[in-house]
């Protein structure tokens, strides 16, 4: 028994010194793989040694969940820069329900984005919006989450993405202004009309998707809830007093012109959904938005929420993906964004107005 126990022993000792051990044979040494790739001057601080992972994590007092690009598959090597997508929960909600609502956090980690689903501040369940009293304050807060998110993860700074749901698609569309031009695109479900362009905005892919019968932010303009401010939050109240939305199609039309394009085209992409593109834009912008017959506040593709039916013609989760994979990436090197003010390209401040949800 005792030779065999050596026998063995000595086995061991050959294997290990078979498998490329020198000097110390109860070490085994790993291969070298070679250099690292190098990072990109467009990867994030994060790609050397960022430290947020899937999962909830804290900044300023304020929880997010981050859900990373999906692996399976790929070459485990591959830990190149991936692009972002912020998902704006809308009023009421939470970056926890919004991730199960539009499935952006799935859907996109699966195409490879990194998806993250910010909370809005403790004691309001909505964002701010221009207009509204500190109505920055958001987008100052925004700006600084991508900021820490750059240094945690790895992330393509030329392609970083907003989009929202209602409230949150009001701030969405207000950070093509509000960071002066540091988003490559944005989304805007139930909500683009809840933010105006400013007089010259950095070029920016922007699709949108509202239904005709939204109860809450109405298709054609007006006042929210139809009138019933009982139903609006003190704090969004607008500064001056005044609600005075304009129609989704004027909204659309002057994002359009702002981005100087000199396109238009419409097509019936699927029965009772219109799409009315704005392309010929300054470096390759364009502006699409999906006009939903007869569906209410909802998500297209998603489940009704009490605000009027859905529908499952057209699935904006699947849409918004498709026009930020192919969207052109924005990339200014060093950039100084405005934040916490609100400002244009050229510091024109931008004429917005406040909404909600």
């Amino acid at each position: 028994m005792r030779r065999s126990h050596r026998v063995i022993a000595l086995l061991f000792v050959a294997g290990v010194l078979a498998a490329g051990c020198h000097g110390d044979p109860g070490t085994i040494k790993a291969e070298p793989a070679g250099p690292a790739p190098a990072v990109p001057r467009w990867g994030s601080l994060g790609c050397t040694g960022g430290t947020l992972t899937t999962g909830q994590h804290v900044f300023q007092g304020r929880g997010f969940l981050v859900k990373t690009p999906d692996r399976a598959g790929r070459d485990p090597q591959d830990r190149g820069p991936a692009p972002l997508i912020l998902d704006l929960h809308g009023l009421n909600s939470s970056g926890f329900e919004q991730a199960i609502y539009g499935r952006l956090a799935d859907a996109g980690a699966a195409r490879g984005f990194t998806v993250v689903e910010p909370d809005s501040a403790p004691g309001r369940t909505g964002w701010k919006l221009p207009g509204m009293a500190e109505g920055d304050a958001d987008i100052a807060y925004v700006g600084a989450l991508l900021d820490h998110l750059e240094k945690g993860l790895c992330i393509d700074r030329r392609r970083e993405f907003a989009a929202g749901f209602s409230n949150g698609a009001g701030l969405a569309t207000a950070l093509v202004c509000g960071l002066g031009g540091r988003l490559a695109g944005v989304a805007a479900v139930s909500g683009l009309n809840l933010a105006r362009p400013c007089p010259r905005p950095a070029p920016t892919t922007i699709v949108a998707f509202h239904g005709t019968a939204d109860p809450v932010v109405p298709y054609q303009g007006g006042e929210p809830f139809g009138g019933n401010r009982d139903r609006i939050p003190s704090w969004m109240l607008p500064a001056d007093g005044s609600f005075d939305l304009p129609s989704v199609s004027a909204s659309a039309t002057a994002w359009g012109r702002a981005l100087s394009c000199d396109r238009t085209a419409s097509a019936e992409p699927a029965a009772g959904v219109r799409r009315h593109s704005w392309t010929g834009c300054r470096r390759d912008a364009r502006v699409d938005l999906y006009t939903v017959s007869g569906a209410g506040h909802a998500w297209p593709g998603s489940f009704p929420v009490g605000a009027g039916p859905s529908t499952k013609k057209i699935d904006a989760t699947a849409v918004t993906l498709d026009a930020f994979a192919s969207g052109a990436p924005r990339w200014r090197g060093h950039r100084e964004y405005p934040y916490p003010s609100v400002s244009g390209v050229g510091g024109d401040r931008a004429p917005y107005t406040a909404a909600t949800p």
